[in-house]
């Protein structure tokens, strides 16, 4: 029940609802992708990813649910994005991200601004708070929090970062990877970005 919730609280916060369709206009790309394996599910949106196919990183917000019985830990080594030529790519540090990457602030406001802001997550018990890329100009969300610890049931909702894979073009493919500390196995997410 509450995480239908946090479902459609990924699909709102980095793009919002799709527009209605007239019979004459094609579909919209796919905007939400789902993997999932027995002990996790992993959810990305990736609307905001699709407005910087031209930068040096791709941003993604993810959601990450954690199935097992038992407690699991996600770091900043559980994930990996996969390119085309199946190379695979670790988040930076803050420190590489800002260095190498200047739309930093404007996705922070595009995400806040979708509808629902950060602060919603925190008060919904069953949401841990993550904060890998912190935005220093907002001194409620400026503290790096990059491990945390899900209980069974449990999520964690971020923007993530990946450097953009070589020859990765507009309607390629790629695989976001998750190996929480405590799954026996990843789950394995295929997006098309068109």
């Amino acid at each position: 029940m509450r995480l239908v919730s946090f479902f459609v609280l990924l699909g709102v916060l980095a793009g919002g609802l799709a527009p209605v369709l007239s019979a004459q206009e094609k579909a919209p790309p796919k905007v939400l992708f789902e993997g999932e394996n027995v002990e996790g599910e992993v959810w990305a949106n990736v609307s905001l990813t699709r407005q910087r196919f031209e930068e040096s990183y791709l941003p993604m917000v993810v959601m990450v649910v954690n199935r097992a019985d038992r407690p699991v830990v996600l770091d900043r080594d559980s994930f990996r994005l996969i390119g085309p030529d199946g190379r695979r790519y670790p988040m930076p540090t803050l420190k590489e991200l800002r260095k190498g990457y200047r739309r930093f602030g404007p996705d922070a406001r595009t995400v806040s601004g979708a509808g629902l802001p950060w602060e919603v997550w925190a008060r919904d018990r069953r949401l841990v708070q993550s904060n890998f890329f912190p935005n220093l100009m907002d001194s409620r969300r400026a503290l790096i929090i990059d491990e945390i610890t899900l209980a069974n049931g449990y999520a964690m909702i971020d923007i993530l970062y990946f450097a953009k894979p070589q020859g990765f073009t507009a309607g390629g493919a790629l695989i976001l990877e998750v190996q929480a500390v405590g799954w026996s196995a990843p789950v394995h997410l295929g997006m098309v970005l068109d």
